[in-house]
């Protein structure tokens, strides 16, 4: 899947691509020769693992990838077409940057408690972990490509943590919810390095 024909894929489309290549580069650096018992190891009860981390943010990142291709679908459906950059509102702009890694910016420094399915098991293997993280980012690198042309404002998607009843009142444009997913995975990105490099973290 390329980004639409006859679309350039333009600067926001594009920077959000090189995020989430930056996010599985980073992934792949923090897990290097980690044995599967790193990966589980939790700094204290309730803590999450390296392995929680990631695992959480293919749960998040795999329910997203179909709602997000039914948008840019019907987005291009209704010709919903525009040329950035995009601009959103102030509540939106608040929440993205609520979820990059904590102390990035003021309203970073909030902490959230994940809805009950999003939330990880806590034995993982690294490699197939791994492997299905950079599979999931390589779905949502092709979707951005494939929103080339849209306007990320207008497209709107659900915001999958609300309740069911609140999915289809309350959506979020394209562009932001791609800005989020990115964001948050650096955020738990962030928290997995932490992790390893707490002095009692198991050599």
């Amino acid at each position: 899947m390329g980004h639409a024909i006859g679309h350039p894929l333009g600067n926001d489309l594009a920077v959000l691509i090189t995020e989430i290549h930056a996010n599985v580069s980073h992934a792949e650096s923090l897990t290097y020769g980690l044995s599967d018992e790193q990966f589980n190891w939790q700094p204290a009860t309730g803590s999450w693992s390296i392995g929680q981390n990631l695992a959480h943010l293919n749960i998040v990142n795999g329910l997203d990838l179909a709602p997000i291709s039914a948008a840019i679908a019907a987005g291009h459906t209704r010709h919903l077409t525009g040329e950035g950059p995009f601009a959103y509102g102030m509540l939106v702009r608040r929440f993205v940057a609520g979820v990059e890694p904590l102390g990035s910016s003021p309203s970073a420094n909030r902490k959230f408690k994940a809805p009950g399915k999003y939330v990880p098991s806590d034995n993982h293997d690294v490699a197939n972990t791994l492997a299905e993280y950079r599979r999931i980012s390589t779905d949502m690198r092709e979707l951005a490509r494939s929103a080339a042309g849209l306007n990320l404002a207008r497209v709107k998607t659900p915001i999958l943590a609300l309740p069911t009843c609140l999915q289809g009142v309350y959506k979020m444009p394209l562009g932001a919810r791609l800005a989020v997913l990115a964001a948050h995975d650096r955020r738990h990105l962030w928290q997995a390095e932490l992790v390893r490099q707490l002095p009692h973290f198991p050599q």
